[in-house]
């Protein structure tokens, strides 16, 4: 399978994508961080270097994937009290 992972290389995210490539799976891992790239391709994971701001990005990056891994924060997106991007 074809599967995207966000929340880059976190506690859930690094264990999560090791386990998935080791079944064979074809994992592409998100971050917005370039010096993780490395460290997401000596998983055997893809990386995907981005924003989740930026849909074109996402758009791209979850074409023709079965499952997408969406990681979130604990935030209140709903809240317009909360700046989620500051927290």
């Amino acid at each position: 399978m074809k599967i995207v992972l966000t929340g880059s290389l976190g506690h859930i995210g690094k264990p999560l994508a090791e386990k998935l490539v080791a079944k064979g799976h074809s994992v592409t891992v998100i971050s917005s961080k370039t010096d993780r790239q490395n460290e997401i391709e000596a998983i055997g994971a893809v990386s995907a270097i981005g924003s989740l701001e930026d849909v074109d990005f996402l758009v791209e990056t979850f074409s023709g994937a079965d499952i997408v891994y969406l990681m979130e924060s604990y935030a209140n997106y709903f809240n317009k009290d909360i700046d989620v991007y500051a927290h």
